[in-house]
């Protein structure tokens, strides 16, 4: 289990970092001894990889009280699990926590080979998950029509937006930088200061959509917003 936490996937690898880490387990496990190579294989070959992590995150799941309302979805590269001379070759996983208590909810590999992968990904990870009253947050990758339909048959999302979705981009951009709209926009501003950093977000709101196209196709779509940073370090902007 730390082994695996820790990015390491090759058995010798995993023998090493016993190996270094067996006073750690005998403290907080009692753990004072480790299985030979030949017993390590044989046991990790009878598990199911996915079974065993699908039990762990209902544990945690189980055993927190109030998770909170928002469940941010997140894929990240361990670079550190990466082959030399293989550029692609790290481990991808596509993690669902809860922001408000720090509960992990959910990990899944992805297919290294293609970026996009992680879409079907999540929303698999929809079906599993209970999302009933939950806000789930996410990158524009995720920003799709399917998995806002699974999303909003309990649930709510905040989605990032980009180029991928170029049309439904377009038109928020122009509606936010049109001046006749001033008075359908809420706008909220924070400054935040870091050291000799300051950073200012201006966040724009609007529930005015009725406009949009492509509005039929947005499952739950009832706000648009618009967030602009300015960050100021040693004197520039």
């Amino acid at each position: 289990m730390g082994a695996a936490a820790s990015g390491i996937t090759e058995l010798a690898e995993m023998m090493v970092y016993f190996g270094k880490r067996i006073d750690f387990y005998a403290k907080y496990y009692s753990i004072e001894k480790y299985p030979s190579k030949p017993t390590l294989s044989r046991i990790l070959n009878m598990l199911d990889g996915d079974a065993v992590g699908k039990i762990i995150a209902e544990i945690m799941r189980e055993n927190a009280v109030d998770i909170g309302g928002i469940i941010a979805v997140d894929g990240k590269a361990i670079r550190s699990t990466g082959k030399k001379g293989e550029a692609h070759s790290f481990l991808q996983i596509l993690t669902a926590y809860a922001t408000e208590s720090g509960v992990t909810l959910s990990q899944e590999a992805i297919a290294h080979e293609d970026k996009t992968n992680e879409i079907p990904v999540f929303q698999s990870m929809l079906d599993c998950l209970d999302i009933k009253g939950k806000t789930i947050t996410a990158n524009a990758m995720h920003c799709q029509k399917n998995t806002c339909d699974k999303i909003v048959k309990g649930g709510d999302y905040v989605f990032g937006l980009n180029g991928n979705q170029g049309r439904l981009l377009s038109d928020v951009e122009l509606f936010f930088k049109d001046s006749v709209n001033g008075d359908e926009i809420k706008a909220f501003e924070r400054i935040e200061k870091n050291g000799g950093r300051f950073e200012k977000r201006i966040c724009r709101a609007s529930d005015n959509i009725d406009w949009l196209p492509d509005l039929p196709q947005w499952a739950g779509l009832r706000t648009i917003i618009a967030v602009t940073r300015a960050t100021t370090a040693q004197g520039v902007t």
